[in-house]
C-alpha cells in the first residue's frame, strides 16, 4: 500500500492527511488525523468509514479534500495516478510544504 503524507488545515487547525494506493484491492484510502484543541485527544476521519467518496476513485477523494478545503501539493494526485496505473503501492512518502517529496520506505 503505498503513503504520501503531507500537514495541512483545516479551519485553521493543523491536521496530517496520508492519501494511498491499495494494490490488492485497486482502491484508494485517506486518513485525516488532528489533535482536539484544548485537550491531547486525537481524532482521525478513516476511510474505512466508507463515507463521502468513493475509494475506487481518486477524484472523489480529491473533491471531498477540497470541501474540506485542505490544500493538497499537485505532486499527490500525480503519485497516486502513477501508483495506480503501474500497480505500484509498496512507497512511504513525506511531502513537504514546498511539494517536494522524501521518500521513507519502499520495499
Amino acid at each position: 500500500m503505498s503513503r504520501y503524507i503531507f500537514d495541512s488545515t483545516i479551519q485553521d487547525h493543523p491536521v496530517r492527511v496520508t492519501v494511498g494506493y491499495d494494490r490488492p484491492t485497486s482502491t484508494f484510502y485517506l486518513t485525516i488525523g488532528w489533535i482536539r484543541p484544548g485537550t491531547d485527544v486525537v481524532e482521525c476521519y478513516a476511510s474505512d468509514l466508507r463515507l463521502a467518496y468513493d475509494p475506487a476513485d481518486v477524484r472523489s477523494i480529491r473533491r471531498f479534500l477540497e470541501s474540506l478545503e485542505i490544500n493538497v501539493p499537485a505532486s499527490v494526485w500525480n503519485e497516486l495516478h502513477h501508483d495506480a496505473a503501474t500497480q505500484n503501492g509498496n512507497r512511504v512518502v513525506r511531502i513537504r510544504d514546498d511539494g517536494t517529496m522524501n521518500e521513507l520506505l519502499t520495499w
